[in-house]
């Protein structure tokens, strides 16, 4: 399956860096879908913006593999929807592993995961689907990530860190050993998390407290 050619849903910022990964690693980038269509017919690392998602439909789910584009700055949905629909189409997500990051053989990387460059996954470590592992992470032993969710640049989980779903762990962010975030947490850039948090806490500063409601 790794033989196949990806198609990379969205051609923005986050799609390019996967792109990039994919490229470094020696995988064929068929080309990006895009719902801009003044990106329609450029090319970005060197492979064409070939059109809305609807181009998808020329090619069966078994002839390509997809790659999710679409990065986030906070907790969304859009990532998680759009990887749900395009696998429930029958499509496939391709795993991304920039050759430069550091997977541990006994660590577990779920489909869709992009784990990108010098990222380090640790042994015991568990990542389920569609997450991102962005540039630099450090995902330490034994922790657990649900599904969609975003962990951003130079983020740091330390050792048995649980993770729920759909999160946005900020870049530079340091959740420390043992600790466990519900679903759709967002925790901001630079925040050092020391106790658990409830689903769909927002947390700041050092050491971090929920945010102020504005």
């Amino acid at each position: 399956m790794r033989d196949l050619p990806v198609i990379i849903v969205g051609a923005g910022g986050h799609g390019r860096v996967v792109a990039d990964a994919l490229q470094a690693a020696g995988r064929s980038v068929l080309g990006f879908t895009d719902n801009d269509p003044s990106a329609w017919g450029t090319t970005r690392c060197g492979a064409p913006v070939l059109g809305n998602d609807d181009v998808l439909r020329q090619h069966e789910p078994q002839s390509v593999l997809l790659a999710n584009g679409l990065g986030t700055t906070r907790v969304s949905t859009l990532r998680r929807d759009v990887f749900l629909k395009l696998k429930a189409q029958g499509y496939r997500f391709a795993t991304v592993v920039h050759p430069s990051a550091t997977v541990s053989p006994q660590a577990s990387i779920e489909e869709g995961c992009q784990v990108m460059a010098r990222a380090v996954v640790q042994v015991g470590a568990a990542v389920a689907a569609n997450t991102i592992l962005n540039t630099g992470t450090i995902v330490d032993h034994d922790c657990a990530i649900g599904a969609h969710t975003h962990v951003a640049t130079g983020a740091t989980l330390s050792g048995g860190v649980k993770i729920g779903e759909n999160c946005h762990i900020g870049a530079g962010a340091t959740v420390i050993q043992g600790v466990s975030l519900g679903d759709e947490c967002l925790v901001a850039a630079g925040a050092v998390v020391v106790r658990d948090a409830a689903a769909r806490s927002r947390l700041a500063g050092v050491p971090a407290r929920p945010m102020e409601k504005t």
